[in-house]
């Protein structure tokens, strides 16, 4: 089992850490260095300095690029189905609080959408029509 670490509030492998600070090392650290070389023998030595400097940050991205592909992320993501009993329950504690909500079809047709990306449209329906009734009784 590899020996994960948290950086940064993400899950790495100890092994794949230090071989991502090695390839970017290995990558940006020459980079600069050449480049330093063959743009201060050329000209201007604080106008090559700052040239080196640009070709060692892409040095770093490139670094960063190759690590991206040979080291895949740790994360397990799972997703599990909501219940709506919950959902029914929250939104009683939520009219409760701020009082009636209204009738979800009453709203534009944009924001009905959205309700139902969400996954929600039903459950206010629902809710809506029980409470109507209830209302009536």
């Amino acid at each position: 089992m590899p020996q994960l670490l948290e950086v940064w509030n993400d899950t790495v492998d100890s092994k794949h850490l230090v071989g991502s600070i090695a390839i970017g090392i290995g990558v940006a650290v020459p980079a600069f260095l050449i480049s330093d070389h063959l743009f201060t023998s050329t000209g201007d030595a604080e106008l090559g300095h700052s040239y080196a400097l640009l070709i060692g940050i892409v040095g770093c991205i490139i670094g960063a690029v190759i690590a991206g592909i040979l080291f895949k992320p740790k994360r397990v993501i799972t997703q599990s189905q909501a219940d709506t009993r919950n959902r029914q329950e929250v939104i009683d504690e939520v009219v409760e609080e701020y009082g009636e909500l209204g009738d979800p079809r009453d709203l534009k047709p944009a924001v009905q959408e959205e309700i139902r990306a969400l996954g929600l449209f039903d459950a206010l329906v629902e809710n809506h029509e029980s409470r109507s009734k209830g209302a009536q009784l």
